[in-house]
């Protein structure tokens, strides 16, 4: 199998800036950790693509980037995070949410609803920036698009695919990213946007063997010149551990604490990893916030 990646380029004399993911391992992942519903994979899957790419703006070595999606509907949204050395994880809020209609388990945006998409930009040395649009259709390619000309005021053009078959396998899961600068030529970008028009479904093409450069050589950029820059692998992997809990439950103060000293057993919601809290522990936790000054 092809190693999961981002790459970074640029096209006619770097006036569009390029990203595009592969990350069909990644969303298998997900899949089989959630045991997610057909919708619930599309949603999360094209969330996972998307803020992947978005991480390569990330200057912090332990930076992170999250993309959340909130709607009213029954499908609810979704949450993706990647930090800036390519680690991606990620949950649905209704990882098992499946409809009667075969054709409708496809279309995440209806099931979503109205709401709103976020972008969390944490890089570690600096205050958190927190970004916010209406969904305008749950789809998120479309709704990532809008988000960058709304507000970042930078025309961009997405593509995000996944596609399930009938077992819950990912034949194939990516998308593109195209940035317009200020300085691009206008009718340069019409010929771009003409392109991805007549462009199929990135997953489709992956699952016919094409890989991303192919991708974006044979149809995205037809007729105009692009260079890949760099390119570096994706893993999904999550980062919890028993001292991360442990520092999240101190937080909850010494009366939370209390309610819970029989033991507890929290579950990380990105992996699925159990730790188990004894009574032992959860003294030793009140124990320690007593002692702090």
């Amino acid at each position: 199998m092809i190693n999961d990646l981002i790459l970074r380029g640029t096209a006619h004399n770097d006036t569009f800036r390029v990203f595009a993911v592969q990350n069909t391992a990644a969303v298998q992942k997900a899949r089989d950790l959630h045991d997610l519903s057909p919708i619930a994979t599309i949603l999360l899957g094209r969330m996972l693509s998307a803020v992947a790419m978005m991480s390569w703006d990330l200057k912090h070595p332990e930076a992170e980037v999250t993309l959340r999606v909130d709607g009213e509907g029954p499908l609810a949204g979704a949450v993706a995070i990647c930090t800036a050395q390519g680690f991606l994880r990620g949950y649905a809020f209704n990882p098992r949410f499946f409809l009667d209609n075969a054709t409708a388990n496809f279309l995440p945006g209806k099931a979503i609803g109205h709401g709103k998409l976020s972008i969390i930009r944490n890089d570690t040395n600096k205050q958190a920036f927190t970004g916010t649009c209406e969904l305008i259709s749950g789809e998120i390619a479309e709704d990532l698009a809008h988000y960058y000309a709304q507000s970042e005021q930078i025309p961009t053009a997405v593509n995000l695919g996944v596609l399930i078959d009938k077992e819950a396998k990912i034949r194939a899961s990516g998308g593109f990213i195209i940035q317009q600068l200020p300085f691009a030529e206008p009718a340069i970008a019409e010929i771009i946007q003409s392109n991805i028009a007549t462009t199929p479904n990135i997953s489709d093409l992956m699952d016919m063997g094409l890989d991303l450069e192919e991708i974006l050589m044979r149809f995205v950029f037809k007729g105009l010149q692009w260079k890949k820059h760099e390119e570096k692998q994706l893993l999904y992997h999550c980062s919890c551990t028993r001292e991360r809990f442990s520092r999240a439950l101190l937080l909850l103060g010494a009366e939370e604490l209390q309610e819970m000293q029989e033991g507890i057993k929290p579950v990380c919601q990105y992996c699925g990893t159990e730790y188990a809290f004894s009574h032992t522990d959860m003294l030793s936790l009140i124990n320690e916030l007593k002692v702090k000054p």
